[in-house]
């Protein structure tokens, strides 16, 4: 499919509203294939303007919680400002595109399919709305890394099954999926199968982040056990299939953006560079390389590290 025409200049985000780093956002922008308006979030890294590098991208769906608190549910925010800035401070950047949810069509957007007395059903649009308009806007307009293994999909609840999803769906785009306490019981069963199925016939790279917390539901323990059961069900897919994978269960985490804020930067980090870690016999060989006074000063750094002391 062709991408539509650009949405316009990408203007700097209001800094009264007090974000932490260069949020800008297109303003009032018509998504194809959605029927509805929304503005649309862009974090970019703090050397942006001054480098020319390129950079990964996370596609983070509910984008009015994730960075100002004044338009945000309930008032509190995923702090994925806060997160970015932290991951540029350990020298990891991503550029970070938030997709505010629809207002009144929440659910039949991020569901693939239609549960009675539930809704969903239209997740397929919006995963092409993501794959063949949004991305092609970004990719032109900033200076991403485009390929798949740079493209990453993040969300929670039912920002989770969509981002589960837009991997089944378009594989050759999504290389990467966070899925924080993820709501697999709304699309139900037909859902779980798709991934396992996928998980089961595909080769193509990708990495994948899961949590759940213990209190998702604590007043219903019939949901909390789906939230869980469906979530692990969804790791062992992934451990049979020998797909790269981190699982976190927080037992005292709720169903709430502060826990999922929590847990962000941790997960990024992951699914940008921690699913690639060398292996440790390649670090010690790779340590026994260095000179004497190298070596001693590398370990002088990491005794400093552990000590909580910041390295000049």
């Amino acid at each position: 499919m062709t991408s539509s025409a650009m949405p316009g200049r990408l203007r700097r985000y209001p800094r009264r509203r007090r974000v932490v780093g260069d949020l800008r956002y297109w303003r009032d922008v018509d998504l194809p294939g959605l029927h509805r308006r929304s503005d649309l979030y862009v974090w970019l890294p703090p050397d942006y303007d001054r480098q020319d590098t390129r950079y990964p991208v996370v596609y983070l769906h509910d984008g009015a919680n994730l960075f100002d608190h004044k338009v945000a549910f309930a008032g509190v925010t995923w702090s994925a400002d806060r997160a970015l800035t932290a991951l540029h401070e350990q020298g990891l950047d991503v550029i970070a595109v938030g997709i505010p949810c629809s207002p009144d069509r929440r659910i039949e957007e991020y569901s693939p399919y239609r549960q009675e007395g539930v809704g969903g059903g239209d997740a397929d649009r919006y995963v092409a709305f993501l794959a063949d308009h949004l991305k092609p806007w970004v990719d032109e307009s900033l200076r991403t890394r485009p390929e798949r293994e740079h493209t990453l999909v993040a969300g929670s609840s039912m920002g989770g099954v969509v981002s589960m999803h837009a991997w089944v769906a378009r594989p050759e785009v999504f290389g990467g999926v966070g899925a924080f306490s993820t709501a697999f019981w709304v699309p139900g069963e037909p859902h779980l199968r798709d991934i396992e199925t996928a998980l089961a016939t595909r080769h193509t790279s990708a990495r994948f982040y899961l949590d759940v917390g213990g209190r998702e539901e604590p007043d219903h323990p019939r949901l909390q056990e789906e939230y869980v059961g469906g979530t692990e069900r969804v790791v062992a897919a992934l451990r049979a299939s020998g797909t790269p994978v981190r699982y976190v269960y927080d037992s005292a985490a709720y169903h709430f953006e502060s826990a999922w804020a929590e847990r962000l930067p941790s997960a990024l980090a992951w699914l940008l560079s921690g699913y690639a870690v060398t292996r440790p016999d390649d670090q010690a060989a790779a340590e026994r390389g260095l000179g004497p006074a190298v070596r001693r000063a590398v370990q002088r750094l990491g005794r400093r590290i552990a000590r909580g002391q910041t390295p000049r």
